[in-house]
């Protein structure tokens, strides 16, 4: 019975064990090659979202001139309207 429950071991030690070390080895590359892969999306996403703040706050400048531009001849009006209406 130990012959076997000792051969059964030897299996498991020569046939088993070098396939677990390899899948192990595969694993923790890939888990690797995960973060990696995370890391690099997450460096393009900070670089898009600094894009994008720079992009909204240049179009709400140019709004903030065209508002201006548009009503600065409506204020003088007004201001020359009323002026007359004193």
């Amino acid at each position: 019975m130990t012959d076997i429950i000792t051969g059964l071991r030897q299996v498991i030690q020569d046939m088993i064990a070098p396939d677990l070390k390899s899948h192990t080895v595969k694993l923790e590359a890939l888990q690797k090659q995960s973060e990696i892969q995370h890391d690099a999306v997450m460096k393009t996403l900070d670089a898009f979202r600094a894009e994008m703040r720079s992009e909204f706050a240049a179009l709400r400048a140019n709004n903030q001139v065209e508002v201006f531009r548009q009503v600065s001849p409506m204020s003088e009006r007004i201001a020359v309207v009323e002026s007359r209406v004193k």
